[in-house]
């Protein structure tokens, strides 16, 4: 999974000014989601809202193609043919979306195969998913917490 493989999360940097590769920023990106998705969780589940992140999988789609990164590789060779398909990719997705929060499936959680995910430490870090919130708050303009 890309936030486990490619994440170097700096919470300090998150516009990568200080190191940039396209992998660690895929990598930082679909772990900020994951953290997000946690942090939305923590701050409005009492008000109706049900969140979960997860993962489709290698998907045999034209990601990466027109890239530099060395995921180009599997999706542009015969390594393709190891990918699961788009239907199959979506099944977490379909899973999530037709069956109940709360009771079918932890609200809050990252999941892959319809199963949580503990692929990696940092996105279970509430004090993390927390602190991305603010920072994010401030980079658009909004006052950061107190």
């Amino acid at each position: 999974m890309a936030n486990s493989l490619f994440a170097h999360f700096d919470i300090d940097d998150l516009e990568a000014h200080r190191r940039y590769t396209p992998n660690l920023a895929y990598g930082n990106a679909k772990l900020a989601n994951i953290l997000f998705t946690r942090e939305l969780d923590s701050r409005y589940r009492a008000d109706g809202i049900s969140t979960a992140a997860f993962h489709p999988g290698a998907v045999a789609t034209s990601f990466a193609k027109g890239s530099t990164s060395i995921m180009r590789v599997m999706y542009r060779s015969i390594l393709n043919r190891f990918l699961i398909s788009p239907d199959q990719g979506a099944r977490t997705l379909l899973w999530l979306a037709t069956t109940e929060p709360g009771h079918d499936w932890q609200q809050g959680k990252y999941y892959y195969k319809c199963k949580i995910s503990t692929a990696n430490k940092d996105a279970y870090d509430a004090a993390l998913a927390a602190r991305l919130w603010d920072e994010s708050a401030w980079m658009v303009g909004l006052a950061r917490a107190a």
